[in-house]
């Protein structure tokens, strides 16, 4: 389902990270979108260069509110603290003084609102099943425990937002038990529908892609080489997964 008033979020830069020159242009109005690619082809970049991380040496991005975030040829960029964008990485970055719910906490925005901000906090400790560990400090997570408890604080911090606040996963369940990701980012994806909160997701992972049912853009070598529906575009990769794992069946 698109966006009911037709909002878009439109990305187009121009930049060169290393030895990759990127040239991308895209719309995002979809609830959940796929950034799909190998390794190396800058789908990293695309996420931070949205978030504000990197600046693009040329280009254009408008948020789904309207508000203009890079504007190369006017000389805009507006920092990343300052904009309708909320993000988790592949790796966890908590904060190290603050317990799980602390940090799931920190960034949350309705200062006026107190209960509803505890009880939400509350909805994401348990959508997350970190409950049991919400009084814990990150040093006794596990590496699966820091990193879901660093997507549950981007995903409290979406909701609490402002209006079209988008929010940025590279691959965030990267590394856990494969039914659990599976488990994770369907309750995730059906949570974040209820609040209307658009989805710009990283991976290389086609049975990922075609679990969310999202749109997908195809990135290599820099590049956009097609977007649409994961059915249509990743149709090529789904009958090479498929075809591998007959094989690796019949071999046993």
């Amino acid at each position: 389902m698109t966006s009911a008033d037709g909002a878009k979020l439109t990305v187009q830069f121009s930049h060169c990270q290393g030895n990759l020159d990127l040239d991308v242009r895209f719309a995002l109005q979809q609830p959940w979108t796929v950034l799909f690619g190998p390794s190396g082809s800058g789908k990293t970049t695309v996420l931070r260069t949205i978030a504000g991380f990197v600046e693009a040496a040329n280009g254009r991005i408008v948020a789904f509110d309207g508000r203009v975030l890079l504007d190369s040829a006017a000389k805009v960029c507006v920092q990343p603290y300052l904009r309708p964008v909320r993000s988790a990485a592949q790796g966890a970055r908590l904060f190290p003084h603050m317990t799980v719910r602390d940090n799931v906490s920190f960034g949350t925005q309705w200062y006026s609102k107190p209960d509803d901000t505890n009880d939400l906090v509350d909805k994401v400790l348990g959508l997350f099943e970190l409950r049991a560990l919400w009084n814990r400090m990150p040093r006794d997570l596990s590496g699966g425990e820091a990193q879901k408890a660093a997507v549950a604080r981007a995903v409290a911090s979406a909701i609490t937002g402002s209006d079209r606040t988008i929010l940025l996963l590279d691959e965030p369940f990267n590394g856990l038990d494969l039914r659990v990701r599976d488990e994770l980012l369907a309750r995730l994806r059906d949570w974040l529908a209820v609040w209307r909160i658009p989805v710009l997701s990283v991976t290389h992972d086609v049975a990922e892609a075609f679990q969310l049912g999202a749109e997908v853009i195809k990135i290599a070598e820099g590049k956009v080489v097609e977007q649409g529906p994961v059915e249509a575009v990743l149709a090529e990769e789904r009958k090479r997964l498929l075809a591998q794992l007959n094989g690796s069946e019949s071999r046993g």
